[in-house]
């Protein structure tokens, strides 16, 4: 499978089939909770197939080294990209080849399925849990899951079509024409292709031998067999057996009716996986963690938070140019080109990304993105293991709390110095202290042993 990825001729066609146009909130998904599985390569290739799918004919042959040269990726790259997409269930990849053994491709993208649904599919639920944690999961699921309403004590007095519209019995039995070929071509059209990924059934996970545990304990199996696929997806993601299986399920079990909360058991799943990964982690990286640890402790202003929040909204290019245009200062190429290869190399999120960029403009005061400092200062988060627009905010304040204190301990170790007189001799215009001449029996003596050493130095010669 590894080497697949050169079967694909960069001079090859392919033809991209769209049934639908995104919808706002279908766009809102990809944007928001598909993005952050699939990663950004095959975020940027999927929203690029979606504006090819309008912007020309119908069903005309497009080129992959056309769309290789404006991703400005390799062809394996973009064969990686495609099968994440494929595995999220975006595009559905089809192949002919003719009887001279050319290939020609049919990518037919499949719209997001909407938020509603993708928390309601265990995969694609899972799999962002996964990625972007609980806290940030479950801000995302009450942001966007309005909450339930009790409707058991109203009665629906809603009128059906037929008592408001006025509709000829002998259309509503005998389809008119038009009607009926419109009918069959929607249907000759539509391949019925399911949106969302799928997962084939597990054969190392004994389902019945899970429920035979569970049948000794409170829970409702029943609730249980509803959620199949969850749980065969939480075992194949996270390698589950079936006795921790069954204990995580009784967790997410309420004790009092016995009822089986999915959303919770995904949680639990989550932070025992998550707990598992940072004690190794901690392990390998003690002063990573412990960095963490001291920036957690440090409280957001209600103004942190909402920068945090905006962050979150932008991709690092658009955060830049509204940065930039606050300032009534324009993009940079050279800044363009800086933020682009730091997304591409996936080191660090966008949110973090983009305070980066805040940070260096609004804190700093700089003008513009330097090269150097906006490299080492994105070297020096990824090596701190910055995930999320929170801690980068909270790393930024422990380090000027510690450059702070760095500070005042200089101003108290720093001494006033002493001013110190110049001798008399050193001053300007001062008379030179007369030491007296020297004695003449002395200067006998010297000259006598000045002799000497010319004595010496002419019988060396002869």
């Amino acid at each position: 499978m590894t080497d697949q990825w050169r079967e694909v001729d960069p001079l090859s066609k392919f033809i991209l089939l769209a049934d639908d146009d995104l919808s706002d909130l279908q766009r809102t998904s990809l944007d928001v909770l598909y993005q952050p599985i699939i990663g950004v390569l095959p975020y940027a290739l999927i929203n690029n197939f979606w504006r090819m799918s309008h912007e020309k004919k119908t069903h005309q042959a497009h080129s992959h080294f056309e769309t290789l040269s404006y991703l400005s990726v390799d062809m394996k790259s973009f064969y990686d990209a495609r099968l994440r997409l494929e595995a999220a269930g975006l595009i559905k990849t089809y192949i002919k080849t003719s009887d001279k053994g050319e290939k020609q491709y049919v990518y037919r993208l499949v719209s997001p399925l909407s938020v509603n649904d993708f928390f309601m599919d265990d995969l694609l639920s899972v799999s962002l849990l996964q990625v972007i944690g609980e806290d940030r999961y479950v801000d995302l699921y009450n942001e966007f899951i309005r909450p339930g309403f009790d409707l058991s004590e109203y009665k629906d007095v809603s009128k059906n079509f037929l008592q408001v519209f006025n509709i000829r019995d002998s259309e509503v039995t005998n389809t008119p024409k038009a009607v009926q070929r419109v009918k069959n071509s929607i249907k000759d059209n539509s391949n019925d292709v399911k949106a969302g990924p799928v997962i084939e059934k597990s054969d190392d996970f004994d389902f019945n031998l899970l429920l035979d545990m569970l049948n000794q304990s409170y829970v409702n199996t029943s609730d249980v067999k509803k959620n199949i696929n969850l749980i065969n997806s939480e075992h194949q993601l996270y390698g589950i057996d079936e006795i921790e299986m069954a204990k995580l399920i009784e967790r997410a079990t309420n004790v009092t009716n016995n009822v089986f909360d999915p959303k919770n058991f995904k949680i639990l799943v989550s932070r025992k996986f998550q707990s598992n990964a940072l004690n190794v982690e901690s392990r390998q990286n003690s002063e990573v963690t412990e960095l963490k640890s001291e920036t957690k402790s440090i409280d957001l202003t209600k103004k942190e938070r909402e920068l945090s929040n905006i962050a979150r909204e932008y991709t690092p290019l658009d955060f830049l140019n509204k940065i930039k245009g606050q300032n009534n200062e324009f993009v940079q190429e050279t800044e363009n080109k800086m933020v682009n290869n730091l997304v591409e190399m996936q080191f660090l999120n966008f949110e973090v990304i983009n305070l980066i960029i805040y940070h260096i403009i609004m804190d700093m005061q700089k003008p513009s993105l330097s090269k150097s400092l906006f490299e080492s200062i994105a070297n020096d988060w990824s090596r701190h293991s910055i995930s999320n627009a929170e801690d980068a905010i909270r790393y930024i304040k422990q380090r000027k709390n510690d450059r702070n204190d760095k500070i005042k301990e200089t101003k108290r170790n720093y001494r006033k110095p002493i001013k110190r007189k110049l001798p008399e001799w050193a001053k300007k215009g001062a008379k030179q202290k007369d030491y007296g001449e020297i004695d003449k029996k002395d200067e006998e003596e010297i000259q006598k042993i000045i002799n000497e050493i010319h004595s010496d130095g002419k019988e060396g010669g002869r």
